[in-house]
């Protein structure tokens, strides 16, 4: 028995530019082609025809699967690969054909990856059955997001993966255009949801085109009516589950993503899209340890070529890659994983994400591993681009004085003032700058950094009482007494500072303020009034 004679089938209408390079991707794959013309007005005929096409003319009736079943009824081969105008189909890696797939005598249908090709350069992909038998009575369906793959699901068709891809350049264009197909889509899905106001599938599509319309209520709620009125197929059913656990995402509401996300994968395990989600809606919620292999994984899938991706579902979604490293890299940093957060920071900042967010990060991930030139850099960086000081001034303190810089701490402290105490790091770094001090004999720079955060309404006690020390130890004790008081004010019952202030007052002669100060202190622990 000969090979399968293999038919391309196409309808198109204006497609002159796009044609050329659709029918130059099939030459040797394809038996013949057969081109359905809508009602071209350009050079479409005249170009289909140069490479052999048989073109019919079929008038447009709004329904795309009219048009591509005029395409079936006139392919004579035993096999049918369909493309639209604005697709090619693209050499298999290892080398396999259309003809050794129709040969290979166990699929009756194959699912081909569809790269879906953006205006950057990145792509989203899709699986659809565009090379099948034709058997008997095999027709496509749906007026838009026409298929035959659920027509061989219902004859319980054997449909295997294809080897060769197929490269849509559809959505490549300006958002103007973008939008103007969506509307079409939109409104030869209504007219079919008139017809048929209980189809799953159409309030699915519907959802989906309303995605690309921004219009997230309206593609929430026809999502919802899908679910409610039953997919009629896993894969279907996981869908729209990954589409509400995303508007869940939309919405903030993470628990609930989280849940949609779970049940899609419990449908399908073997898909990347109700992982991501999962991992998206563990982040959010500081679950990190549990986001971050999900997260992983979801960058490791979108950087795979095509034809490595496995997914037993028919749609997989893409992630913006700078979110999803930053994703990464916050998980690894909070779960401790601190040179896999260095990595995905690095290639961050190769993706141009680095934002004073990302160089904070990046600066207390050196941190962590010990590279404090490396901090103090990422930290001032950070600071130009907007970095507040309760995030960096603490860390960029610590870093400068692991590298002896204790000049520079100080001129962070100063420059930080209150803001530095909101870290929560502070306390423990504060206290490592005023025994530097001390042990350098830096006493009066530590002063003047001091005084200008004490005229803060809000001065911190750590300020105060550093504060007090420092004018103790140079003999100042006018000063130390007026520290120790403002801090006295701020915690009246601290016993401790009560007899700090009182042996200040002992040491400038005022022996009956002191004696004054301890009496107030009740024996039940509480201050109280001086006599």
């Amino acid at each position: 028995m000969g090979r399968p004679l293999i038919s391309l089938c196409m309808i198109v209408k204006n497609e002159e530019k796009n044609l050329p390079r659709c029918l130059e991707s099939v030459q040797g794959q394809v038996d013949e082609i057969i081109v359905v013309d809508t009602g071209s007005s350009d050079r479409t005929v005249e170009v289909a025809s140069q490479y052999g096409a048989r073109v019919l003319t079929h008038p447009w009736n709004g329904d795309f699967s009219a048009a591509r079943n005029v395409s079936l009824d006139h392919a004579s081969g035993g096999w049918v690969l369909w493309l639209d105008a604005d697709e090619e189909l693209l050499q298999a890696p290892d080398g396999s054909t259309l003809k050794q797939m129709a040969d290979s005598g166990t699929a009756e249908a194959y699912l081909v990856p569809v790269q879906n090709m953006r205006l950057d350069g990145s792509f989203t992909a899709h699986y659809a059955v565009r090379f099948f038998r034709k058997l008997e009575g095999i027709r496509f369906e749906g007026k838009a997001h026409e298929s035959v793959g659920d027509w061989l699901l219902r004859q319980n068709a054997r449909i295997e993966r294809s080897p060769v891809a197929i490269r849509h350049w559809g959505y490549a264009v300006t958002d103007a255009e973008l939008q103007r197909k969506l509307d079409r889509n939109l409104e030869l899905l209504k007219a079919q949801l008139e017809r048929d106001p209980n189809n799953s599938y159409v309030h699915y599509y519907i959802g989906m085109t309303l995605v690309g319309k921004e219009d997230f209520e309206g593609s929430f709620h026809h999502l919802q009516r899908a679910y409610e009125l039953g997919p009629e197929t896993p894969n279907m059913e996981c869908l729209v589950a990954n589409m509400l656990a995303y508007h869940q995402l939309h919405r903030c509401n993470y628990g609930e993503a989280e849940k949609w996300a779970r049940r899609s994968l419990a449908i399908t395990p073997q898909q990347h899209t109700a992982k991501m989600f999962l991992g998206i809606a563990l982040y959010n919620q500081k679950r990190f340890a549990e986001a971050l292999p999900l997260l992983q994984s979801a960058y490791q899938f979108q950087r795979l070529p095509l034809e490595r991706r496995r997914s037993d579902i028919s749609l997989e979604h893409s992630y913006g890659e700078k979110e999803l490293l930053w994703a990464v890299a916050r998980s690894a940093y909070e779960t401790r994983s601190y040179p896999l957060a260095h990595q995905f920071l690095q290639r961050l900042a190769r993706s141009g994400g680095s934002d004073a967010a990302a160089l904070t990060l990046q600066g207390l991930t050196a941190l962590a591993l010990e590279s404090f030139r490396s901090a103090v850099a990422h930290f001032d960086h950070a600071k130009v681009l907007g970095a507040s000081w309760q995030q960096i001034g603490a860390p960029w303190t610590y870093g400068l004085l692991q590298l002896g810089r204790l000049d520079d701490a100080l001129a962070v402290l100063s420059e930080a003032g209150a803001s530095f105490f909101l870290n929560e790091n502070a306390e423990q770094t504060f206290a490592l700058l005023v025994e530097r001090c001390f042990e350098s004999s830096r006493i009066g720079p530590l002063v003047r950094a001091l005084e200008r955060i004490a005229q803060n309404a809000h001065v911190p006690p750590h300020v105060l009482d550093a504060l007090a020390v420092c004018h103790i130890k140079s003999g100042n004790y006018e000063k130390a007494a007026a520290a120790l008081d403002a801090l006295l004010e701020k915690d009246p019952g601290n016993l401790e500072v009560r007899r700090r202030l009182a042996a200040v007052w002992v040491r400038l002669g005022r022996e009956t303020m002191a004696a004054r100060l301890l009496r107030s202190y009740r024996r039940d622990g509480t201050a109280s009034a001086a006599p």
